[in-house]
């Protein structure tokens, strides 16, 4: 992880970041922390957390470390009480916590056990920490900012993803629920989508076909992206080099179907509008 100065004009002066004791999260508390925003870093991991906070600490950080299953909802609020308490108003709160999860096999083979626990940390535990903090953010009456961590995964699935795309898939639509939810009120929500990334997680990982791109980037570009998208009304944050072509080709493959459905329509009904793409 890296520190580097802080570029924003306002930069946020407090944050929490989920996930924070390693990987993206770490990286995410590190750039915010280097413009001088005092943040709650919380993660299961203790030893990691513990670690991660030490380290940022040492290099003149304001953070400290929560340990929190973020699974629980009681755990989940008691975390919201504490962050609230120590910081006060809470400028941005980065929903990041994930874990892969099983790869490799096809869905029906995936243990339904295992599949429960990915969407565990990646879509319930988001749905938990928003519920615990947006009120409050909503409360406050000033600006801030929800960043959910999902992936390009999101909208590009490989073979043998089952459990993380669909976890992913999920994690997006409550983003994007949440913008709609929080239109016209000062709480801005971005839903980052990486790519590759290069992080503990992701190490070692053997990645089925057609399931990550062809580009890897580091935990701290992807926090940098992020940095670039607060305060502002950027709701998508793409990471990866790659990530248009790998877009665009989902989309053509949507838009070859659509356009054999409307061929069908047409030949069958002669009163549809052809006009419209």
């Amino acid at each position: 992880m890296h520190l580097q100065p802080s570029t924003a004009v306002v930069p946020p002066s407090t944050a929490v970041v989920t996930g924070a004791a390693s990987g993206i999260g770490c990286a995410l508390s590190a750039r915010l922390a280097t413009a001088g925003a005092r943040v709650v870093m919380t993660d299961i991991a203790e030893d990691g957390l513990a670690g991660a906070v030490e380290e940022l600490a040492a290099r003149g950080a304001d953070v400290t470390a929560v340990v929190a299953d973020l699974t629980d909802p009681a755990a989940v609020q008691e975390l919201a009480d504490t962050a609230f308490g120590q910081l006060g108003d809470i400028d941005v709160v980065c929903n990041n916590a994930g874990v892969v999860g099983p790869v490799g096999m096809p869905l029906w083979s995936v243990p339904l056990d295992e599949m429960h626990g990915v969407f565990d940390v990646n879509y319930w535990a988001h749905i938990h920490v928003a519920r615990a903090f947006v009120p409050r953010l909503l409360d406050s009456g000033r600006p801030s900012h929800l960043v959910q961590t999902a992936s390009m995964s999101a909208f590009v699935v490989g073979a043998g993803t089952a459990a993380y795309a669909a976890s992913k898939h999920a994690d997006l639509a409550a983003a994007r629920s949440l913008r709609a939810d929080l239109d016209g009120t000062p709480v801005r929500v971005s839903v980052l989508c990486p790519g590759r990334v290069d992080t503990p997680m992701t190490r070692g990982l053997v990645a089925p076909r057609n399931a990550t791109g062809n580009t890897t980037i580091s935990a701290d570009e992807a926090a940098d992206a992020v940095w670039n998208a607060l305060g502002s009304d950027r709701f998508y944050i793409f990471t990866n080099a790659d990530a248009r072509t790998r877009l665009g080709d989902q989309f053509d493959d949507i838009w070859r179907h659509l356009a054999q459905e409307q061929s069908w329509a047409e030949s069958s009904s002669p009163s549809v509008d052809s006009s419209r793409p």
